[in-house]
């Protein structure tokens, strides 16, 4: 391989790597110096009160393409990585290129860099849905505690507003920052109707969207709030404890999955890493271009029938 080449491929590498270094570290200062700690884009002053628009305030897209836009803003936000979801984009092109830039330099194998582009850009999605996974399950965890806040001062004698403002200041995690921008809407006139939506698009639990419709019918019709959310928070503990004991009851079947969806790739990564020569045959050869195929169809329709199963059984 020519010198020409690998200058190109490093140098293209390095620009992107450094550039998008620069703009994660622009979106983190801007997001640590909002009070909200949303990212803040910066406009004319007579413009600075208005809200900014996100994919959640967005209709559904029809096309594919839209689709999946919406999709990896929606992953980027829910993970809680105060970065523009461009800038995240760029991030993971860069993982592509500084893992495919190493394979490159190592092996002297474009195939091997292509690969290795993949598997880095993969590795930062698989990052950010772990991230947002993480995310969710502290928020359920965190689901009735704050309920039980909530009750507390609504019995107290506080109005819907002023608990909401409450739970914003005093409860700390995930959850407390959506109920301080909650309480942050409240203030600028959103109606409670339209703040207690656009948190059940933000986060997307099935928990969470029962109790946005509870304090919207209570907003409009009245009734017991503290009882009604007593009553809730046990409902969540005990649909949390199911949940738990159905985790416990289908690991066996959770670490199948993960064993079958591993072992074959990552052999065929470690044999192509080590002996890349006795791998040819699958590419060179029709016979093996077929096989291989075959193996990767026959991989992907076994994870799928197995995570249909598993996700039936829940």
């Amino acid at each position: 391989m020519s010198i020409t080449f690998i200058s190109l491929v490093c140098f293209i590498a390095i620009t992107g790597v450094a550039g998008t270094l620069l703009l994660v570290i622009r979106d983190l200062r801007v997001s640590s110096a909002s009070p909200s700690g949303g990212t803040v884009v910066a406009r004319p002053v007579r413009t600075r009160l208005r809200r900014q628009l996100t994919v959640f305030d967005e209709q559904p897209a029809t096309s594919l393409s839209g689709r999946i836009d919406q999709s990896f803003y929606r992953l980027v936000m829910e993970s809680g990585w105060d970065v523009n979801p461009v800038t995240a984009f760029l991030f993971l092109i860069g993982c592509g290129i500084l893992v495919g830039g190493i394979i490159l330099n190592t092996i002297d194998n474009p195939i091997s860099a292509v690969a290795g582009f993949v598997i880095g850009t993969f590795a930062g999605i698989l990052t950010l849905i772990i991230r947002r996974n993480r995310r969710m399950v502290s928020i359920q965890e965190e689901l009735p505690n704050v309920m039980d806040l909530m009750s507390r001062a609504v019995r107290a004698g506080r109005s819907l507003d002023q608990a909401i403002d409450l739970l914003g200041n005093e409860c700390e995690g995930h959850l407390g920052l959506e109920f301080k921008r909650c309480s942050g809407q409240l203030k600028m006139g959103r109606s409670m109707a339209a703040v207690m939506n656009s948190l059940a698009h933000r986060v997307r639990l099935v928990d969470l969207k029962l109790i946005a419709l509870t304090l919207i019918v209570h907003r409009k019709t009245g009734g017991n709030l503290a009882q009604t959310l007593e009553r809730m928070a046990n409902v969540i503990r005990d649909r949390m404890t199911a949940r738990r004991q159905m985790r416990a009851a289908t690991g066996a079947g959770r670490a199948s999955t993960i064993l079958i969806a591993t072992v074959s790739p990552v052999a065929y990564l470690l044999m192509f890493a080590i002996a890349p020569e006795h791998m040819e045959v699958l590419y060179t050869d029709p016979m093996g271009r077929m096989m291989l195929g075959t193996a990767i169809v026959l991989e992907i329709v076994g994870i799928l029938w197995v995570m249909a199963l598993l996700r039936r059984g829940q």
